[in-house]
């Protein structure tokens, strides 16, 4: 019995990296085709590692006392704390674009067109 479940796992495994590739496949070769929007993508993923960066900057490596029993390593830390301070940035840059998109947009660009459509009645 254990051994059909071996299979069935080392089957699973295959098909996930088969469908994993196959999606990595496909991005690649339609960043081959549309360069403009390859360098958007490029430009994004180059934001993205920035962030981690700065999170990895700031995060601390100490380990609280309760902690030490799990032997977590001041790597380990260092590593979660990253983690929380990229989703606190990526949380707040999300939830900063919605509310210009929602109130801030739309009323800006009424002002902007009224100020428009003034100066050229002058």
């Amino acid at each position: 019995m254990d051994s059909l479940i071996n299979i069935g796992l080392n089957l699973t495994y295959l098909m996930i990296a088969f469908a994993a590739l196959t999606a990595v496949g496909f991005g690649i070769k339609n960043m081959i085709q549309n360069t403009n929007n390859a360098k958007k993508t490029l430009c994004t993923a180059g934001g993205l590692v920035v962030i981690f960066v700065i999170a990895y900057l700031l995060a601390s490596d100490a380990i609280l006392e309760s902690y030490k029993k799990h032997e977590i390593t001041a790597s380990t830390a260092r590593q979660v704390g990253m983690g929380l301070i990229t989703c606190y940035i990526l949380t707040i840059g999300a939830i900063s674009a919605i509310l210009y998109a929602e109130l801030l947009k739309e009323p800006l660009l009424k002002v902007y067109s009224f100020l428009l459509s003034k100066r050229s009645s002058k």
